[in-house]
């Protein structure tokens, strides 16, 4: 038996795969969580002698035998549904965990950790502020769908704009969901987007780099939305080069990055 197994504290309740190398996976820990902040991440990990998906490029940091892999990951279930954890996970190919865990299968079991981290919250925005800009590209949507599932069960003043970016329309997860949150929600407006429009015929909704709604007046023609860091917050996830374009135009608008000791209206969270 694979020692590492004993550290297994939970088990695989379900996996969606919307693509090859995209899926949702809804992970049954032992324990439950305790309540957590929409916006947080937690540790998920399998063990190094599950063999990596075949066709994977070489590992990036090849892992030695008899360890638990483990790396951190938003969690897409809001704070108040601690019994089901809920993830949206991309395939790194040459990564060392995703390559391995695309293979999980309902009841089959894996490590989460106890203790759920991070500042990337709501709870962090001004209650001055007016807008908030969730910005995501592929998976970083995740934090996102956590935080709309709360406010479907506790709404706030604040008005959000989501933004998602992602290939193909058939890669925006959780489109229907959020299109659906956005239809009762009167206080959220949801902007998909895809970037290869040529592969997917079928697609008839925005079409180009999310980051287009940072260096046009888009959103203030639509919705009268300014980037103000006295009135909108900004929150990006994702590709490191979506959150550094982004930065690049907000800055000079008077926008500084959040931090618990230096608080400012621009959040990063970053995928890579």
């Amino acid at each position: 038996m694979d020692p590492i197994q004993e550290k297994y504290n939970a088990t695989v309740a379900a996996i969606h795969h919307l693509s090859p190398d995209l899926f949702i996976l809804k992970v049954k820990p032992d324990k439950p969580l305790a309540p957590f902040i929409s916006g947080q991440y937690v540790l998920l990990g399998l063990s190094s002698n599950i063999p990596r998906r075949a066709g994977s490029e070489p590992e990036f940091k090849e892992q030695k035998a008899d360890r638990l892999i483990l790396r951190a990951y938003s969690i897409a279930s809001a704070g108040h549904e601690p019994g089901l954890i809920e993830f949206y996970i991309s395939v790194v190919s040459n990564g060392s965990l995703t390559p391995r865990l695309v293979q999980i299968k309902p009841g089959e079991r894996l490590n989460i950790g106890e203790k759920v981290r991070g500042y990337f919250t709501l709870d962090t925005v001004p209650a001055s502020h007016e807008w908030v800009v969730l910005a995501a590209t592929g998976t970083g949507l995740a934090p996102y769908v956590s935080m709309m599932r709360a406010q479907m069960q506790s709404p706030s003043p604040f008005r959000f704009v989501i933004l998602h970016g992602a290939p193909r329309g058939w890669e925006l997860g959780y489109m229907q969901e959020l299109s659906l949150f956005a239809k009762f929600l009167p206080n959220l407006t949801y902007i998909p987007s895809i970037t290869r429009m040529k592969e997917d015929s079928c697609w008839d909704g925005e079409c180009g780099r999310i980051t287009q709604y940072f260096h046009t007046p888009i959103l203030k023609e639509r919705l009268g939305l300014e980037f103000d860091p006295a009135k909108t917050s900004v929150f990006l996830c994702g590709n490191p080069a979506m959150i550094e374009d982004v930065k690049h135009t907000l800055e000079p608008k008077g926008y500084s990055v959040h931090a618990p000791a230096t608080p400012g209206s621009l959040h990063v969270e970053e995928y890579w």
